[in-house]
């Protein structure tokens, strides 16, 4: 779980400019006629954030979105190896892409239920203007979980659950399969061992 949480951290934050780029030209189009940014590209994205906002806004949202990057491969690692476990104790099923197959859907199911959460505060966080006296609209991920429970709803951020999950859920069996994949590869090959197992 430490090590899912320091990789996530490392990899967000060498990210975060791109991901702002993205979360801003993927909203433009909702926005009202005067209100959107009109980038034309990536490239145009960060550098007119960078002339027009300085270059601290390119990691605007920056610490949600390393917590959310925590909580998603803390969430990954740790449930994939439990769930596996926990299958082979009561179904006796054996080692193999089954196997892999039924721990990640499992693995993507609590992912998606964990990091939910954190993932709209970053969005909000990433997208959101000054209000009219110049303030930003919200102080940080705690500040938007607790005005978009009281405004709309508990279980309102766990909002768009279905789609997340199906692009959350393929993600994560795929990244599980292929790693089983490569390690067995890489014992057999390279170590000459005939692994049984992954390790994870």
């Amino acid at each position: 779980m430490a090590m899912g949480m320091a990789a996530g951290a490392c990899g967000a934050m060498v990210g975060c400019p791109a991901e702002v780029a993205l979360i801003r030209m993927t909203a433009d189009g909702r926005l009202p006629l005067a209100e959107r940014r009109n980038y034309t590209s990536v490239v145009n994205a960060l550098s007119r954030i960078t002339t027009e906002e300085g270059f601290a806004a390119l990691f605007r949202g920056c610490i949600p979105t390393m917590g959310r990057a925590m909580v998603v491969n803390m969430a990954q690692l740790a449930s994939y190896s439990q769930a596996k476990g926990y299958i082979v104790q009561q179904f006796q099923m054996q080692d193999g892409i089954k196997l892999h197959f039924c721990a990640s859907m499992i693995s993507g199911f609590i992912t998606t239920v964990a990091s939910m959460p954190v993932d709209i505060a970053k969005t909000r966080i990433q997208n959101m203007k000054k209000t009219v006296d110049g303030k930003p609209e919200y102080k940080g991920t705690i500040d938007v979980l607790l005005k978009v429970s009281r405004q709309e709803g508990v279980f309102a951020l766990w909002k768009g659950f279905t789609p997340y999950f199906c692009r959350l859920g393929p993600h994560t069996v795929l990244t599980f399969i292929i790693l089983e994949q490569l390690n067995q590869l890489y014992s057999r090959h390279v170590l000459g061992v005939e692994s049984k197992g992954s390790g994870l």
